[in-house]
């Protein structure tokens, strides 16, 4: 039987500083930086996108100054995007890893082995196992890991032009710089700077700055790091006597992602193609739908309107943008990285477009969207 997950909000508390040197007796961070200048950029941005392979230890923390509006179902989301999220990493290798996301209230673990994964809250005192996958799903700490993060935005804009950095220290390790700045105008990312281990090309530190900005709005380091595989005990999840088990299906997970009779989405908006992902039957989200490649792509998402409306009204006090569509009420909501459009669709339905995208390409798929019915 599947039952919905209850995943609560109050985590295990665990102490998870960055270790100090061994041996040594001072913090990572404090021994200067020795020259990588050997270390070729265009070299280096291939060797990390195929460092998945390399196996860590870790401790990292993702700060994010986005400045997303608090959006109804999206609490969890917004938090990673716009504070300090802390985060303890074991990863055997792509298909095998765990996840820890670590706060004063406690901690979220998610584990993955091959086409399995479970999530063990232990507020909840609940393990959850996810059933199947989908093309697209909603942020998690796990995205915020800098090796994964990295790899995920220079292989989206592997096309783009690469320089180099000057050498950082990071977690006791002399790390090799890179910069890509993405070429497409439609993307409010202006650069992705990235320090890697010159020796693994494991991404250590990453940094992304919207277009026009000095400043970057994200920022997440590895603070300790350990090249070796974790133990395999700690890769699966420990569930004490009297804790609950469910089965939840990848889209009930995915939340506000998932909408109950949403027909196909449109094939093109604002000039550009849906994209067809791998795996993608319709079924498991319907109405979802994803536009453009690299940084410059942009998601719909079908909602209700009473959940449209509300992050209309809250949007529109936080600052947002009314927009002018016959028909329908929308607000547009610009970020330093991401841009977001909402708009009722018809006398039920709703829609929200996502991406960081300059704010009037969504503008302009929101007014593309029908006017009645559902989208």
């Amino acid at each position: 039987m599947v039952a919905a997950p209850r995943f609560s909000r109050r985590w295990l508390l665990v102490a998870a500083g960055a270790a100090g040197l061994v041996g040594l007796g001072v913090a990572p961070g404090v021994l200067p930086a020795v020259s990588t200048a050997g270390t070729a950029p265009e070299q280096l941005r291939d060797r990390l996108r195929a460092s998945a392979a390399q196996p860590y230890v870790g401790y990292a923390e993702s700060n994010g100054r986005l400045g997303l509006p608090q959006l109804p179902q999206l609490e969890q989301v917004t938090g990673l995007l716009t504070g300090t999220t802390r985060i303890r990493a074991f990863v055997a290798g792509p298909d095998r890893w765990r996840v820890d996301e670590l706060t004063p209230a406690g901690e979220r673990g998610t584990y993955h082995c091959g086409d399995a994964e479970a999530v063990w809250d232990f507020g909840a005192n609940q393990l959850t196992r996810v059933v199947g996958t989908t093309p697209v799903r909603l942020p998690r700490a796990a995205d915020l890991v800098p090796p994964d993060l990295a790899r995920r935005l220079v292989g989206a804009t592997r096309a783009d032009p690469v320089t180099g950095l000057a050498a950082r220290r990071i977690a006791g390790r002399d790390a090799a710089g890179l910069r890509v700045v993405p070429a497409d105008p439609g993307t409010t990312v202006g650069r992705v700077d990235v320090w890697a281990d010159p020796v693994s090309a494991l991404p250590l530190r990453v940094e992304v700055a919207g277009r026009g900005d000095a400043a970057p709005v994200l920022i997440t380091e590895l603070r300790d790091v350990d090249l070796r595989a974790p133990a395999d005990d700690v890769l699966v999840p420990t569930v004490p006597p009297g804790a609950g088990s469910v089965t939840a299906r990848a889209a009930d997970v995915a939340g506000v992602l998932r909408a109950q009779g949403a027909p196909e989405p449109p094939l093109q908006l604002a000039g550009r193609a849906r994209v067809r992902l791998p795996g993608d039957s319709g079924d498991a989200l319907p109405g979802v739908g994803l536009y453009g490649t690299g940084l410059a792509a942009f998601v719909l998402v079908p909602v209700s309107r009473r959940i449209a409306a509300q992050v209309i009204d809250d949007a529109g006090g936080a600052g947002g943008t009314s927009l002018d569509i016959p028909g329908a009420r929308a607000v547009r909501v610009g970020t330093p990285l991401l841009s977001l459009v909402a708009r009722t669709v018809g006398r039920r339905g709703g829609a929200f477009l996502a991406g960081a995208v300059v704010p009037e390409l969504l503008e302009q798929a929101a007014r593309e969207l029908p006017v009645g019915g559902r989208v």
